[in-house]
């Protein structure tokens, strides 16, 4: 017969392995944010709340969740910019949650997240907010999955390039909203 004592130091083990396979799958997506060389420390970094982070985080893993790094941060770049012009909102959250912006958050039923790419999702948000930036993308505004051809808002002229599965573009046709 094992002993109550028994049960609650085999259970505390089990705790401390998960612990420190959790703290191990941080450093492993530490190190690797760290080798991405298209993205840089600005020192932009904007005082946010948990909410900000938390809208960060949901929309970088609802738009780029199963991208690359750069891809995540891309997407994340494209949503400080736009909180910048103050046309979609003033928060994080107004600027996810601006009426028809972001596909996913017309969506009634999301799938249950990935904690792995969770918790590289809060990472890049946690340091976008925190003043890493992709440079090449410090004026775009808008951006679709390169499954859509030609969107009738792009303007061919504006387009930035295309980060992952994302094509990227400064403005929109007929918009005169800048950075």
């Amino acid at each position: 017969m094992i002993s109550n004592r028994t049960i609650g130091t085999i259970g505390l083990v089990l705790l401390a392995l998960m612990l420190v396979r959790q703290e191990v799958r941080m450093d492993q997506i530490e190190q690797k944010l760290d080798r991405i060389d298209s993205v840089i420390q600005t020192g932009e970094r904007m005082r946010y709340t948990s909410s900000d982070l938390d809208c960060m985080t949901r929309n970088i893993y609802y738009e780029a969740g199963v991208e690359e790094a750069t891809g995540k941060y891309a997407v994340a770049q494209v949503t400080l910019n736009r909180l910048k012009t103050g046309h979609w909102g003033r928060t994080v959250c107004d600027v996810v949650y601006a009426p028809k912006q972001f596909s996913w958050t017309g969506v009634k039923i999301l799938t249950k997240p990935d904690t792995g790419l969770w918790a590289e999702s809060e990472q890049i948000a946690r340091r976008v907010l925190e003043g890493y930036r992709v440079p090449q993308l410090a004026r775009s505004l808008y951006y679709h999955a390169v499954y859509i051809r030609s969107p009738n808002w792009a303007d061919p002229a504006a387009q930035v390039g295309q980060i992952g599965n994302h094509v990227f573009y400064d403005r929109a046709k007929g918009s005169n909203l800048s950075i």
